[in-house]
């Protein structure tokens, strides 16, 4: 299992807002975390979504984390923001290429193996994985 860049990049976000518990600008988290300003945007209106983030517009405006985001699992975090777990295409829907499908056991193997991934996400919040 691969985490999407989109993903990673929020985790960092978050990570840090839960660090210094302050609001902090775009420019700011795109100069600490290293991420261009363009993809911290589209992050940040997703976590804002989510409701993981509190964003305020203007000159002293910014990022600040949520109240309850801190709770929050990692394992939710995760499924919360990829776009989807297709391990194999046989999770996709509609129409599927595998010939091997019927009968096949490797999705049944592979679906344990991703719920054995985010179920041990789902161990730690936020706040046990913010130092």
């Amino acid at each position: 299992m691969r985490l999407t860049d989109s993903t990673d990049y929020s985790l960092r976000v978050l990570i840090h807002l839960n660090r210094t518990k302050s609001m902090v600008t775009l420019g700011e988290l795109a100069e600490k975390l290293k991420i261009s300003r363009n993809t911290l945007i589209k992050i940040s209106n997703k976590l804002t979504k989510l409701g993981y983030v509190d964003a305020t517009r203007g000159p002293s405006g910014g990022l600040r984390l949520g109240q309850e985001a801190g709770r929050e699992t990692v394992g939710a975090i995760v499924r919360n923001i990829e776009e989807n777990m297709h391990l194999a295409e046989c999770f996709k829907d509609g129409k599927i290429q595998c010939t091997l499908l019927k009968g096949c056991v490797l999705k049944i193997c592979l679906d344990e193996a991703l719920d054995a991934f985010v179920s041990s996400l789902d161990k730690y919040t936020l706040n046990d994985i913010t130092s």
